[in-house]
């Protein structure tokens, strides 16, 4: 059984915490499918069921639409013809995604926070958001944070992470 995000909620946002040295090919496949090559890189994903594997490297939730704004104009890029392009203008967008009725950057962050039809074609086009740590955040002994959150489904705090890593 394939679970769909229901109409009212935004599409489940990933973010890699752990490193996977050491762990299982079918770990490594799954984090590979999703583009999550870098620790603190997220992606919007269309199905819970390939998380369930991959749980304790990763934290996930269901953002609001502030941070969906926030994270597509600050963090949003897109991959054209093997380059990565920041999102910044609304004409690369409508050239790519015109034909999925994407016509422009408000549009992109409406099918992603409200579920539509297009995902598939605008997860394909944008690239996996790469955050970053703030400098003066709290450190552990090796350098992790020590806030970065808990593995799995934490609730509704991945606003907040969000906030925190953007």
């Amino acid at each position: 059984m394939v679970w769909k995000c229901p109409m009212n909620i935004p599409w489940p946002f990933v973010v890699r915490i752990q490193r996977i040295r050491g762990v299982s090919v079918m770990v490594q496949k799954a984090m590979a499918r999703l583009r999550l090559k870098k620790i603190l890189s997220g992606v919007f994903v269309k199905t819970i069921k390939t998380l369930r594997t991959m749980e304790p490297y990763m934290t996930w939730g269901f953002p609001n639409l502030k941070s969906v704004w926030e994270l597509i104009l600050k963090r949003g890029q897109a991959k054209v013809k093997n380059k990565i392009i920041p999102l910044t203008d609304n004409t690369m967008t409508e050239e790519h995604l015109g034909k999925s009725d994407v016509i422009c950057l408000e549009d992109l962050i409406h099918e992603i926070a409200f579920p539509g039809k297009n995902f598939q074609a605008i997860s394909g086009f944008l690239c996996p958001f790469h955050l970053s740590v703030a400098r003066h955040a709290p450190k552990n002994r090796v350098g992790f944070l020590k806030e970065v959150g808990t593995p799995g489904y934490p609730g509704g705090c991945i606003n907040q992470l969000i906030q925190q890593l953007n």
